[in-house]
């Protein structure tokens, strides 16, 4: 009978471990990551904005660190208003906002283009959101370079993993773009700082095959 109970409770803890694992656990403030993990460490001496490719020496007023899996996303799938509405429903979700693996800079001007906008094929119709970017938009959806794709969909598919969010957008999209657009080693080295920041990797990038074994 001691066995029993001493496997049951084995098993209570292991699904209440497995409720709570995933995602960081270090980096609980959002504005203070942006501010100090994002800018002063992860980009220090610069780096290049994910939608239109542009570089940049050093942290500018012109640069904003913008989520792949917005705000606004996330706040949808945990069916809350508030900040603090948010973190009541889930106690991750300042952890969330603050994931380093979700921020890339881009320029605040682009930023604000893309903010609203769910990822998808512009196609045919779709136009330049701007003169001298190539992330193309159509109705409410916009489009990455191709040279962005994977890291879009590799950031999505983690966010997804890791913290249980729903997949905004369409899975298959998503494991294209994987494949379209192959992990570099400025991803690899980018996964490799933000693990020494906020002690976790995305398994996507370590291993992109990952995305193929996702159902919708």
């Amino acid at each position: 009978m001691r066995s029993v109970v001493f496997a049951l409770s084995c098993l209570a803890a292991s699904i209440a471990g497995n409720a709570s694992a995933g995602g960081q656990d270090r980096l609980a403030d959002p504005k203070v990551a942006v501010e100090q993990a994002f800018w002063q460490q992860l980009y220090a001496t610069g780096g290049t904005t994910l939608y239109c490719g542009k570089t940049f020496s050093a942290p500018g007023g012109l640069l904003s660190a913008s989520p792949v899996y917005s705000t606004k996303q996330i706040k949808s799938a945990l069916h809350c208003v508030t900040d603090s509405q948010c973190q009541q429903a889930n106690p991750q979700y300042p952890y969330m906002l603050a994931d380093l693996h979700n921020l890339y800079p881009e320029q605040s001007r682009v930023e604000l283009a893309r903010r609203n906008a769910l990822f998808g094929t512009a196609g045919d119709g779709g136009k330049s959101t701007l003169a001298d970017c190539e992330l193309r938009s159509a109705y409410q959806l916009v489009e990455p370079r191709d040279a962005a794709k994977g890291n879009v969909a590799r950031a999505i598919l983690y966010m997804h993993a890791e913290y249980g969010l729903p997949i905004v957008g369409q899975l298959q999209m998503f494991q294209q773009w994987n494949r379209l657009d192959p992990v570099d080693d400025e991803e690899r080295a980018r996964n490799d700082r933000i693990q020494s920041i906020q002690g976790n990797r995305n398994r996507f990038i370590d291993d992109p095959s990952l995305a193929n074994s996702l159902q919708p």
